[in-house]
């Protein structure tokens, strides 16, 4: 059965809302009004400037046609022939051109559309002039039809805004009618077929016009609300490079500390150096994780908004749209930011990571290109990869930080005097023996990785030391000491091999074999998820107000009606008045007062079906019998990505409540 109820409910012809959209119109003269008023006089300017041009060579073609009609007035009606051409090139055209020389003028900015509406009206005056002589001393009634181009021409080309086009258009068709009836005895039958299109041309006109300045009107305001985004964006990063930089100094003065402490130790202890130093490290591991944490959970929060409001604009936005190329990389740069915080989390031991058939030339090549531009013009890259190679199960953050450090590495090695870094791929068969002094490797086939550089070199000291954690030759603030510790640790995860051949001033070789997962490589075609749409209550808890404010936009785009709470005792406050009023809660878990859990605790004892969901910006915050203790539906981590939010919040609207164990 044909349901109608969506034709009625939303906007069939795309007029200007006050309700459904957060920009407000005029719906007579389409100027913005309410909130957004404020940017008429700005778009007015822009206006102006975008269409100047092309009404100036609109003006240009209606000169030119306007004059080359006049071989019809010789063809058909060459006893008014005279009377014909001194309207055309004697008035029209004179008029076309003052107001083309005009439009140079800084004046014109100001009169543009009169100027447009006059020039317009005078104009179509003319084709109604010369329709009525034509009809009264010839009997020929097909001048009429020139008004069809006035009309083309006014309503779309010379760029007069909706209102003025849409004044002169009418005023148009009243002079017509006028001299068609009252100057002229236009037969019934021409009068009514001549109205027919007459008015039918006028109303497309208007409706064309109308539409289209809306439609500019529309870009020009995502263009401002785009200006917004892209300052938020600015402003987020010079926040984290700011806590990046904090973070930083504390972590340099930590190790200054424990270096002065590993010092004393050694003096007073030396049967215990080994087993001291071990611990130590581990101690500035868990500083450094405790750190990176930090900075991600913060980060997390800053992204969440971005990457909601970027994924709403673009299901706003249609392919076409001159915006969506923009909002398309804000989005992209916010999703780097959220790689970007993955690593930092796994470094830290709060996620893991995901391991997945990986062709390391892609890997390989991508790095290469991205380190292009940094290395100077007197180091030169050369690179000898097998593409046939197969490949290994791994994780492509991982293998690009492999490559990365070991590059970056090659560069500190020569960046005096330049030189030549080699980057090989290729497979090898080895049997199950000892891997050149390395952990010992198992028979099979793995692919190897051998990257060169001809540097300063090492000598064996150096060489023997040089995975151990937090040890390194550079100057202070040049490294940290963790990269080829980070590399080997990688390596061996993976059960690799990695070994280094270096001799003083000769340069150096890191060799690294993996195990080869496969000899093809299938391509997985990226599944574009669609957005799951529903109905339901929910209440949604966050101490962030900009994640609230996103949030609430996200879900009611979904369908959802969503109250929003930043503080977790008031939404304890606001579910006690009305229990029965939400279908779902979706609260942060680490905020003032309640935490998160304890919010789903307080609510379960006042109504134990509720179903429940907890956003995080990392997992370790939560204890690990969390979900089974408090009957928590399932967990979602930061930053929230619209169409996997969408997916979990309908499955667990759908699913059985599973009770707490409180």
């Amino acid at each position: 059965m044909l349901n109608l109820k969506p034709l009625f409910n939303g906007n069939i012809f795309g007029m200007p809302t006050t309700g459904q959209d957060d920009w407000k119109l005029n719906r007579l003269t389409l100027a913005f009004s309410g909130e957004i008023k404020q940017y008429e006089k700005a778009f007015q300017d822009d206006y102006f400037t975008h269409s100047l041009n092309p009404m100036r060579f609109s003006l240009v073609l209606s000169v030119f046609f306007f004059g080359i009609f006049a071989f019809l007035d010789a063809l058909l009606l060459p006893e008014l022939k005279s009377m014909f051409w001194f309207i055309r090139f004697g008035i029209i055209s004179p008029i076309l051109t003052a107001v083309i020389l005009f439009s140079f003028s800084p004046a014109f900015k100001r009169f543009m559309q009169p100027v447009l509406a006059a020039i317009m009206y005078i104009t179509g005056l003319a084709i109604i002039v010369m329709t009525i002589f034509a009809a009264n001393q010839a009997g020929n009634y097909t001048y009429y039809a020139g008004l069809f181009l006035i009309f083309i021409i006014g309503y779309t080309f010379i760029k007069a805004r909706f209102i003025y086009a849409t004044v002169v258009g009418w005023s148009i068709v009243a002079s017509y009618e006028v001299a068609a009836i009252w100057i002229s005895d236009t037969p019934l039958e021409i009068l009514i077929n001549n109205n027919f299109f007459f008015i039918s041309a006028n109303v497309i006109g208007m409706f064309i016009s109308y539409f289209m300045e809306q439609s500019v009107r529309k870009d020009f305001y995502m263009r401002i609300l785009l200006e917004k985004e892209q300052k938020k964006v600015q402003s987020a990063n010079n926040a984290l490079e700011k806590r990046v930089q904090e973070r930083t100094g504390q972590l340099t003065l930590a190790n200054k500390d424990l270096q002065k402490e590993i010092e004393i130790r050694k003096r007073h202890e030396k049967e215990k150096t080994q087993l001291e130093g071990q611990l130590i490290q581990l101690q500035k591991m868990e500083t450094i994780g405790t750190l990176a944490g930090g900075i991600a959970h913060d980060f997390n929060n800053i992204l969440t908004p971005i990457l909601g409001y970027t994924e709403m604009a673009l299901e706003e936005l249609s392919e076409e749209s001159t915006l969506r190329y923009d909002v398309e990389q804000i989005n992209s740069a916010a999703v780097r930011g959220k790689d970007l915080v993955q690593q930092i989390l796994t470094f830290s031991r709060q996620v893991d990571f995901d391991k997945k058939p990986l062709r390391l030339d892609q890997v390989v090549t991508e790095v290469l290109k991205l380190i292009r531009a940094s290395f100077p013009s007197n180091i030169e890259i050369k690179q000898e990869l097998d593409k046939e190679c197969g490949t290994v199960l791994a994780d492509s953050t991982q293998m690009h930080q492999i490559i990365m450090n070991l590059c970056t590495n090659a560069y500190h090695a020569m960046m005096g005097n330049g030189g030549i870094l080699t980057v090989r791929l290729d497979k090898q068969k080895v049997g199950s023996r000892q891997f050149n002094g390395s952990a010992k490797m198992q028979k099979g086939t793995y692919i190897r990785l051998i990257i060169t550089d001809t540097g300063h070199g090492m000598d064996k000291h150096t060489v023997e030391r040089i995975f151990e954690p937090f040890f390194t030759k550079k100057e202070v603030g040049s490294g940290s000491g963790l990269g080829l510790s980070v590399v080997h640790g990688i390596v061996s995860n993976y059960n690799g091999a990695i070994v280094v051949e270096s001799e003083p001033g000769e340069g150096s070789s890191f060799i690294i074999c993996l195990p080869q997962h496969s000899e093809t490589y299938v391509e997985e075609k990226e599944i574009q998820q669609e957005l799951k749409k529903g109905k339901g209550s929910i209440l949604f808890v966050d101490d962030e107000k900009e994640i609230t404010f996103m949030g609430k936009r996200m879900l009611e785009s979904l369908g959802y009606t969503v109250d929003i709470k930043t503080d977790s005792e008031e939404a304890l406050k606001v579910f006690r008045k009305d229990p029965d009023k939400y279908d779902l809660l979706v609260t942060d878990q680490a905020m003032p007062k309640l935490m998160g859990t304890e919010l789903i605790g307080e609510l379960k004892q006042i109504r134990p079906d509720l179903k429940t969901i907890i956003i995080t910006g990392y997992q370790e915050s939560i204890p690990a019998n969390a979900m089974k203790q408090y009957g928590i539906a399932d967990i979602i981590s930061k930053p929230l990505i619209l169409s996997e939010f969408s997916e979990l919040i309908g499955k667990v609207l759908s699913q059985e409540i599973k009770k707490a164990s409180l």
